[in-house]
């Protein structure tokens, strides 16, 4: 099922985690089998060239669904990076996860100015509903 639900931004500093309510406060069904994500970043650093990557997954009883985004930072780098993920709907958790070189305490984020929120953004943009569904009889 095609549906747009902005649920914030991506972790900007190095290990920080957030976690996103799969729900969108009760728009997506809480028995639905997997939600279709869309992320994007924005960065900018500063210093020598550095690679990372998001870790972002969805749980479902001991399982963990993991799926990765590339970011890159350095001296007059501006980079945007941005992928459609599917994931199982699992315990309605999505969680992310800046995997970033742990000498660098700053953030990655490319933004206009401090307050500037469009550097990065997770929406979910579609759902499989479960199986439970009646189905009309053809």
């Amino acid at each position: 099922m095609p549906v747009q639900y902005d649920l914030g931004t991506l972790p900007e500093f190095p290990g920080q985690s957030k976690t996103y309510d799969l729900t969108a406060n009760g728009q997506i069904p809480p028995n639905a089998k997997a939600v279709l994500v869309y992320v994007f970043v924005t960065t900018l650093g500063d210093g020598n060239f550095q690679r990372g990557y998001y870790d972002i997954s969805t749980r479902q009883e001991e399982t963990k669904y993991s799926q990765f985004l590339n970011v890159a930072t350095g001296e007059g780098l501006m980079a945007v990076n941005s992928d459609n993920l599917m994931f199982p709907f699992g315990e309605g958790k999505l969680n992310a996860t800046l995997i970033h070189p742990s000498d660098r305490k700053r953030s990655i984020a490319g933004k206009a100015a401090d307050e500037d929120n469009q550097w990065s953004g997770v929406f979910i943009i579609g759902y499989r509903p479960s199986n439970d569904l009646k189905r009309p009889k053809a």
